[in-house]
């Protein structure tokens, strides 16, 4: 299963998709959300990005404030969409990137060389 990368580009407000083959999305396993790393196993030279977050293969977003892979419950008072004030239980998945992860999202905070929308001109999605 391929895995699913959305990349924000901040200064234009576009996004762009590429997807990670098996062999390359074993590089990115283990990293976590807050995590900068270089985007060359996208094929992006130059550029680096910061994971923001993701989705787990169910799409259940992934969440920075819990630690490790997988599916976890938690227990939430007010926000997330709780408009009743009693606390509810909800699924997230972990903050670290693992086999199960469907995409992760990042955005750059490195440009490189080349602008972006030559190296996805095929590809591009507006954000």
């Amino acid at each position: 299963m391929a895995m699913k990368v959305v990349i924000n580009d901040s200064k234009t407000g576009k996004s762009y998709q590429r997807e990670l083959a098996d062999d390359k999305a074993g590089s990115v396993y283990g990293m976590r959300i807050g995590q900068e790393f270089e985007l060359s196993i996208l094929d992006l030279a130059g550029y680096s990005g910061v994971i923001t977050g993701g989705s787990y293969m169910t799409g259940t977003p992934m969440s920075s404030g819990i630690d490790g892979m997988g599916l976890k419950k938690a227990l939430f008072g007010k926000g997330l969409g709780n408009k009743t004030h009693t606390r509810l239980r909800k699924s997230l998945s972990g903050n670290t990137i693992s086999q199960s992860t469907s995409q992760v999202n990042i955005k750059i905070t490195k440009y490189g060389d080349r602008p972006l929308d030559e190296l996805f001109s095929s590809n591009t999605a507006n954000g």
